[in-house]
C-alpha cells in the first residue's frame, strides 16, 4: 500500500466554517435555554431562544418557543436597528410567517 492509497477526510474551508457556525449555534441555544430557565415568565427570552432555534436549523423547536412566549409576560424589546417592539408582536409576526419557521 502506497501514501496514495490512504485518504484522508480533511475539511474544507467552507465545511470548517460550517462546523464553527454549528458550534456557535449550538452554544446559542444552550445559553438561551438556560436563561429561559433563570426567567421562566420572561416571553422576550422565549423569543430570542425561537429565534436561535431558527438560525440552528430547529423549526419545530422555534415554533413552540414563540407560542410559549404568546402565553407570557409581554415586554418591550430592541431590534437591531434601535427600534422598540413588543415581545408578543414578534412571535405573532414570527409564527404568522411560516415560511420563515418551515424553510430550514
Amino acid at each position: 500500500m502506497c501514501s496514495s492509497d490512504l485518504a484522508v477526510a480533511v475539511p474544507t474551508d467552507s465545511q470548517g466554517q460550517q462546523a464553527r457556525i454549528a458550534v456557535q449555534q449550538a452554544e446559542e441555544v444552550r445559553t438561551l435555554e438556560s436563561v429561559t430557565r433563570q426567567t421562566p415568565y420572561d416571553g422576550g427570552a422565549f423569543v430570542e431562544l425561537a429565534a436561535a432555534y431558527v438560525r440552528a436549523g430547529r423549526p419545530a423547536d422555534a415554533t413552540l418557543a414563540y407560542r410559549h412566549a404568546l402565553a407570557l409576560n409581554n415586554v418591550m424589546l430592541e431590534t437591531r436597528t434601535g427600534d422598540a417592539i413588543w415581545s408578543h408582536e414578534v412571535a405573532r409576526r414570527a409564527l404568522a410567517n411560516d415560511q420563515l419557521l418551515t424553510a430550514r
